[in-house]
């Protein structure tokens, strides 16, 4: 028995692989009561998933093996459970749901949402077809997805990113569970659809008592959203304690690690990210002794003995396993964060967009009759100096990729012009653009799918100086990528390695090395941490600023988290729906921004701390960034404006200067 409604006691998970046993959670206890938030939080790999699959009875066996524990759910061990049995299909869905983090490979493209929502109902519920149905229109009603008689019908490729994870939602909801396990649930979205979905997540909460996991690598979510919060590194949990806690007395040198690599909006922006040296440890290799004392800035003799530190409980909730007390850490080694290098801004333009536009014909029926254009990009205008970093900001489909690649012209421009040092390039036949490609590198989102996976990593960060004659002979050529390598913190041994052999931060190093290969002057970094654990996204921004300080780089950096944008920009651009809404300096926009989007977005962004969270002035938007096929009159905005008037329905408010370099397209500044 238990006084919890879930408590999960001493668990130990295996997976026995060809390299050895891969003790991926490793005596791991928590518990979960009835309308309680928790957060579980840690890199990948640190157990949290494979934690609460466990419970679920969803582990491969073989290789998986649940060694050890209790997982006490209403009264029962639901881990002595037949994986096939009757009594943990009932569990799964019926008392406990899960919530993953990419809906497309969760919902089954060849059914309807309303199909696959009543399926659930019957399963769990009992019920008839016709009453399944009413249930599922209701369940739409509830995760906020409008007209849900006629939409149950739409297939899920008929809705965007964020509709389908709130379809997901009300799948989960379906029978109305004891417990909802959000996996990454909001990973992949904007910070505005992320926004939506937590809140969402929370007033089901409030409204159902139902108990909610939230497993995240993001602790500025757990300090908006969770009531406590576990900390878990290499299968352990090494921290543990109330939100407040956990954020405020931090004492596990690993949370104090993960606290100090993340980019705060409120943050000293001239300090460097302190990120977590190295890679959590090989599950396989593990031994007896504090699994995270090689990444410790901490370590001391005892940290290596072999025997595992104890939890030392600073009040009833709040406990860490680490030998030394906060205090204790603080006097054997201060914070010692480094002052950014200083880089050198020039008056020159490296780049001037003047009213660059971007159409796409939409056709219809098998006759490909043009019916209409798309306005990706409608006369966007901006310019970057040489050496700044210019932050580009906004949704999915506001034109932030597709400025990315006009500028590179992968895309050919409808109208306007684009001068780069000097030249217009936009009319450019392609066989004139070889040395602008040597000149504007891109660096992508994806590490993984934008290495060539046959090559090797020498190869691919060589092809371009073969490419571009960059080297005159084959000793220079070895010199130029081995020199490449160490700029971006890899070792040149790792030269005849494939791309699957290396770790996604390193993947993402071996992606910037083979950008700055052909010597750019202009490097497009288009969402480059996104994919990437906190700490690693740290030292990913570390490299980016000092690579641009040694190199004098130019940057046009793209991405939707404004609290990272904002340490690495100089001046930033608010984009939405193909327009630019805003422009101005960095300092400027985070202080007085003047656009409702821009502050929709600012808002949208959690601070890791709960105390700041609870007294922070919110402005939230609805809804989500319409099609551009169904581009909206007037301010493009107006439909999701709070200050909308007749006049913003009308006409499209022009951008204007408001002085510093603070421009907006508003008419209520």
């Amino acid at each position: 028995m238990s006084e919890h409604l879930l408590e999960i006691r001493h668990l130990k998970t295996l997976f026995r692989m060809r390299e050895g046993v891969m003790r991926a959670v490793d005596d791991a206890s928590l518990y979960v009561d009835e309308g309680e938030i928790i957060g579980i939080v840690g890199e990948s790999g640190s157990g949290k998933s494979v934690t609460m699959m466990s419970v679920l009875k969803l582990i491969e066996m073989p290789p998986g093996e649940i060694a050890g524990g209790e997982a006490i759910f209403q009264g029962e061990n639901i881990l002595s459970y037949d994986t096939k049995s009757s009594e943990i299909r009932k569990v799964r869905g019926g008392g406990i749901s899960m919530v993953f983090q990419e809906p497309m490979t969760s919902l089954n493209p060849v059914l309807t949402v309303g199909q696959q929502i009543e399926e659930s109902v019957m399963l769990h519920l009992g019920y008839s077809r016709a009453r399944a149905r009413e249930r599922a229109i209701e369940l739409l009603r509830l995760v906020g997805i409008p007209d849900g008689e006629s939409r149950i019908n739409y297939y899920p490729t008929q809705f965007s990113g964020g509709m389908r994870q709130r379809i997901m939602i009300a799948m989960a909801m379906a029978s109305s569970p004891k417990i909802l396990i959000a996996d990454e649930a909001t990973t992949a979205l904007d910070v505005t659809t992320q926004e939506q979905i937590l809140e969402l997540l929370r007033e089901i909460v409030k409204k159902t008592n139902t108990a909610l996991i939230i497993i995240t690598h993001n602790l500025s979510i757990v300090a908006r959203y969770a009531q406590r919060v576990y900390v878990m590194y290499a299968g352990n949990i090494v921290e543990r304690g109330t939100s407040e806690e956990i954020f405020r007395e931090t004492s596990h040198p690993y949370t104090m690690g993960l606290l100090k690599a993340i980019p705060r909006l409120d943050s000293d922006k001239s300090r460097r990210l302190v990120a977590i040296d190295g890679l959590p440890p090989n599950p396989a290799k593990k031994s007896g002794r504090c699994p995270f004392w090689e990444r410790c800035p901490f370590a001391a003799e005892k940290c290596s003995e072999d025997s595992m530190p104890p939890y030392i409980e600073y009040s009833p909730a709040h406990a860490s396993a680490c030998w030394f007390r906060p205090e204790e850490l603080k006097n054997r080694r201060p914070d010692a964060a480094e002052s950014v290098l200083t880089k050198r801004i020039s008056s020159e333009k490296i780049l001037e967009l003047k009213n660059v536009k971007k159409y796409f014909p939409v056709f219809k029926g098998v006759t490909r009759r043009k019916i209409a254009d798309v306005k990706a990009l409608d006369d966007v205008s901006f310019e970057i100096y040489r050496g700044e970093t210019l932050g580009l900001v906004g949704e999915s489909g506001c034109g932030k990729t597709t400025l990315a690649k006009t500028i590179l012209r992968l895309y050919d421009v409808t109208g306007g012009s684009i001068i780069f040092n000097g030249r217009d390039i936009s009319k450019l036949p392609e066989r004139r653009l070889k040395d602008v490609r040597r000149e504007v590198q891109f660096i992508f989102q994806d590490p993984f799918g934008s290495l060539d996976p046959r090559q090797s990593a020498g190869s691919i960060v060589g092809e371009a100086i073969k490419a571009h004659r960059l080297a005159k002979t084959p000793e220079e050529y070895s010199r130029k990528v081995d020199e490449l390598f160490m700029a971006v913190g890899l070792d040149p041994a790792l030269k005849n390695r494939v791309p699957h052999e290396f770790s996604g931060g390193q993947r993402q190093r071996l992606s910037i090395a083979s950008a700055l290969s052909s010597e750019p002057s202009f490097v497009i970094c288009d969402e480059p941490i996104s994919a990437l654990d906190v700490s690693i996204q740290a030292q990913i921004i570390n490299l980016l600023i000092d690579l641009q300080a040694k190199r004098g780089l130019t940057y046009l950096f793209i991405a939707h988290d404004l609290s990272v944008v904002r340490h690495i920009s100089d001046r930033i651009v608010v984009m939405y729906l193909g327009r630019v809404v805003e422009i101005s300096p960095w300092n400027e926009l985070y202080e007085k921004p003047l656009h409702p989007y821009t502050k929709a977005l600012l808002s949208a962004i959690p601070i890791p701390d709960p105390i700041v969270e609870k007294e922070r002035v919110r402005t939230r938007i609805e809804g989500e960034v319409p099609s551009l096929i169904n581009r909206p009159d007037g301010c493009v905005f107006h439909p999701r404006c709070p200050h909308a008037d007749e006049r913003c329905r009308r006409s499209a408010p022009p951008l204007s200067d408001y002085g510093n370099g603070h421009q907006a397209a508003c008419f209520k500044v």
